[in-house]
């Protein structure tokens, strides 16, 4: 069944943003000065490229970036990776998505606690949430509001032309 999943979600390509004209395409009319803006943070300052990187926004490995950690027992309410691995840095930890069409996913996080693109730039501007398996590429970015306005503004371009969500019309049958 995982290797099923894994090979579908290989097929999910998207591609052709506005995002990829202005890269790839020179088109420099395809966004807003508001979103080079925000590209440049992706890159520079906030660091998101540390594990969204290369064609797919994604370096698909595992980091713990707080989310599911309870402070107040001092255990994570979902241990992430470590349920597969047993491996004590794996709590926590879950896969980096893409953020190619992220704009259409929300909310966000693999439990869907923030509900808005702004409210998982504001979580990591603030460092994540503290906790012992912290990936230490989690600091607080220190972003202005401008800042967060425009890179939430440069993911949202992302959105791509790359596929369609239509249902597949026949499903395979049993044989008895």
């Amino acid at each position: 069944m995982a290797k099923a999943i894994a090979d579908y979600e290989r097929t999910r390509m998207s591609g052709n943003s506005p995002w990829d004209r202005w890269k790839k395409g020179r088109e420099d009319n395809a966004v807003s000065a508001e979103v080079k803006k925000g590209d440049e943070l992706f890159f520079g300052k906030a660091g998101c490229n540390q594990c969204h990187l290369g064609q797919n926004f994604t370096d698909s490995t595992f980091h713990n970036l707080g989310i599911c950690w309870d402070p107040k027992s001092r255990q994570f309410k979902d241990e992430g990776r470590f349920v597969v691995t047993k491996i004590d840095a794996d709590r926590g930890a879950f896969k980096t998505p893409t953020v190619r069409d992220v704009s259409l996913h929300a909310p966000y996080m693999h439990d869907g606690s923030l509900a808005t693109l702004r409210d998982v730039v504001e979580h990591y501007n603030k460092g994540g949430i503290r906790n012992p398996n912290l990936d230490p590429k989690i600091k607080p970015l220190k972003l202005t509001e401008d800042e967060i306005n425009a890179l939430v503004k440069s993911m949202e371009v992302l959105k791509g032309e790359g596929y369609q969500d239509t249902a597949p019309s026949a499903f395979p049958q049993s044989v008895t």
